[in-house]
Order: C-alpha cells, then sequence, then structure tokens
C-alpha cells in the first residue's frame, strides 16, 4: 500500500493493510476515536492502546515513534527505518567509531568528572555514543522479511 500521511499511527495501520472499522473493534475502540489518534493534530494515544496497535499491526518501531513525540522524546536518538543489511552495516560503522574513542572514553572517566578542558571532547564522544545506540536500536526495528 503506498499510501502515507504524517501520522505516525495511520501510517502503521495502513503499512499493515489494515481497515479502521475493524481495527478499532480489535482495539475495543469506536472508529472515531481511531479517526482523532490518526488525525493530522491526533490526540494522544494512551500507551495500552499504543501497545494493542503494535502488536495488531506487528510494527514494533510504532512504539518508538510513539515515545519519540512525548515530551521526553527529545532524549531519544533519532531513527530511520532502514532495510536489515543497511541497518547492520551502519551499526558496525558507529561500533568502530566508538572503538577509535574508547581510550578517550576511558581517560576522561578515569576521574569520575569531566573536566572543563574535557568538556568538548567528551560530547564529541557521546554524541558516536548516541549514534551507536541509534544504530543498535535500527536493527531492532529494520525489516528483516526484504
Amino acid at each position: 500500500m503506498n499510501k502515507t500521511s504524517s501520522n505516525i499511527y495511520k501510517n502503521a495501520r495502513l503499512k499493515a493493510g489494515l481497515r479502521r472499522d475493524p481495527v478499532a473493534e480489535e482495539l475495543h475502540i469506536d472508529t472515531r476515536t481511531l479517526d482523532k489518534y490518526e488525525s493530522l493534530d491526533g490526540a494522544r494515544v494512551p500507551d495500552d492502546t499504543v501497545r494493542k496497535m503494535c502488536e495488531l499491526y506487528n510494527d514494533k518501531y510504532l512504539a518508538y515513534l510513539h515515545i519519540k513525540k512525548s515530551p521526553l522524546g527529545e532524549f531519544l536518538p533519532d531513527l530511520q527505518p532502514t532495510s536489515f543489511e543497511g541497518a547492520t552495516l551502519t551499526m558496525v560503522s558507529r561500533l568502530n567509531d566508538v572503538n577509535g574513542t574508547i581510550s578517550q572514553i576511558i581517560k576522561i572517566a578515569s576521574d569520575g568528572k569531566v573536566n572543563d578542558y574535557e568538556k568538548t571532547d567528551w560530547e564529541k564522544c557521546c554524541r558516536e555514543i548516541t549514534e551507536l545506540a541509534g544504530a543498535i536500536l535500527s536493527i531492532n526495528f529494520a525489516d528483516k522479511e526484504g
């Protein structure tokens, strides 16, 4: 199905090839409620409903996108859907980046604090660690079926 929307919940349902009415029934919500969740301005979808959507749509990435939309989402790395092969190669590349800075991480952390003169280097190390974490998560969400 080639239809896409800017709403993550609608996109996930369409990707799963499911129609609104049966989904609403399966989620034990009114169709109008599902419409609200899938509208562009979108009502806040309860976590337990998103969990059911993830199971019904067979889409764990929807859970990540749901959390990323929350006020705490700014602390999570940005992920882009990718192939299993692409996610794996990215993860290996990011792992190599972090391996190259491990001695710097150990040196900075050895005294239990980040000194003023180490802050720039530490921020670079943290960016690399965050990118690695995102790459690892991407493997979990990648399409492994081709």
